[in-house]
């Protein structure tokens, strides 16, 4: 019944990578070998239970052993006695023993739970066909028990920060702070996500912590303070390219904020457009006097102009903004208001990132490519230009209420958005 019942769940979401193993096996089974001698039977009896206590070990790397049907597979025949399976049904549950390993290894390799800690991904399909022939031929090397506990035990990471992870949550696991230990696998999860792509360069920003982290080859470049959304104006969760910088910005203000926050202001004292260094733009993009304008007449469904701030270090986004192909109106950029970085509680966004050090991310991104002197100058009025990146970087903005420092000790952060358990 456990064996049915787990074949009727798998029907539709079954990996398409057990098909192709037994495709590349020609349909051998991998987990019984029921024409073998006894030694063959044995082997093949202690390559399962390995797999078991891999099983049994999930939680201690954050993973729930429920997803991976452990309570089937503990009353999975052990071709002991006379009376063995017939072949469909010893393949049924070879198949379920494959299922299970090939989804712990992904877990481990990746990290789980990715959907649920991001809103876009625009980042791991690009190495997801990568991964899967890895996960394959790793699994299709296995010839004995110890084979499999090297394997499972080589795809999490080695790094100080990892390990300082997994202790902390050996630690809460037994404890009585169940947020804690939420946090602590959640963190572990993201930290296998990210660290399993091996790139050669990437940032990472923490919501919870509002601090943005620079790595090339997984050694620490860069950290600075940011400043994300508000509560009420989340900062999304996703994964993406940043592949140029754009310098002397626009501001091209959201239609949204034009006309929620702006148009009234604007209609109490329309010179208060040139005071905030802002241009109105009809439907062909030419400027518009603001002081000619019937301001009366006005409202959020009738308001024929987009607006944006004109260049300059009073400009919102500063002098460089840090373009990402993500589906949300969000990237980094400079910022006109530097005192929120001495605040610890930085939330003060519409949803973009602000960055403490802009110029230090661009320095690294685009090396000698970046005019730091005509950059501090604030020239007035300079027309936008961008610099294109040799290599696109990913962007993981990520919300991780744990994080182990260069000194391996666990921080923990607020639950600032309200999205934990």
């Amino acid at each position: 019944m456990l064996l049915l019942c787990w074949l009727l769940a798998r029907t539709s979401e079954r990996t398409p990578l057990v098909d192709q193993f037994y495709r590349q096996r020609h349909q051998a089974l991998f987990w019984y070998r029921p024409e073998s001698d006894a030694a063959s039977l044995k082997d093949a009896a202690s390559l399962r239970m390995a797999l078991m206590d891999c099983l049994d070990s999930a939680a201690w790397s954050g993973l729930d052993s429920n997803r991976y049907h452990i309570a089937s597979l503990r009353v999975a025949p052990s071709m002991a006695g006379p009376a063995r399976p017939d072949a469909r049904t010893l393949m049924d549950w070879d198949r379920m023993y494959t299922d299970a390993a090939i989804a712990l290894a992904k877990d481990l390799f990746q990290g789980a739970d990715k959907d649920r800690m991001l809103a876009y991904d625009g980042v791991s399909p690009t190495f997801a066909a990568e991964d899967d022939r890895l996960i394959l031929n790793g699994l299709g090397r296995i010839n004995s028990a110890a084979d499999l506990h090297r394997w499972m035990d080589g795809l999490e990471p080695r790094t100080a920060g990892y390990d300082s992870l997994k202790a902390a949550l050996a630690d809460h696991l037994a404890g009585p702070d169940a947020s804690r230990s939420h946090s602590l696998r959640t963190a572990l999860n993201a930290y296998r996500w990210i660290h399993h792509h091996v790139l050669p360069r990437y940032i990472v920003v923490n919501i919870p912590s509002a601090t943005l982290r620079y790595f090339e080859k997984d050694s620490l470049i860069l950290t600075m303070k940011v400043v994300a959304g508000q509560a009420s104006k989340r900062t999304p969760r996703f994964a993406a390219w940043c592949n140029r910088i754009i310098l002397y910005p626009y501001w091209n203000v959201p239609r949204k904020i034009a006309v929620n926050e702006l148009l009234p202001l604007f209609k109490r004292e329309p010179a208060m457009v040139k005071l905030m260094n802002m241009q109105l733009l009809d439907a062909q993009g030419d400027t518009v006097d603001p002081q000619s304008l019937p301001w009366p007449s006005y409202d959020k469904k009738n308001f024929p102009f987009s607006v944006r701030q004109a260049t300059g270090c009073d400009n919102a986004l500063g002098v460089v903004k840090f373009d990402i192909n993500s589906p949300f109106d969000v990237y980094m950029h400079d910022t006109n208001l530097k005192s929120a970085f001495f605040s610890n509680y930085r939330y003060y966004s519409h949803g973009c990132i602000r960055l403490e050090k802009p110029l230090a991310l661009g320095l690294q991104l685009v090396h000698d490519k970046l005019d730091t002197t005509l950059l501090r100058a604030c020239v007035k009025d300079q027309r936008p230009f961008s610099l294109s990146l040799d290599k696109a970087v990913p962007v993981f903005v990520v919300y991780l209420r744990a994080e182990a420092d260069t000194s391996g000790k666990i921080n923990f952060y607020k639950d600032v958005y309200h999205l934990d358990p």
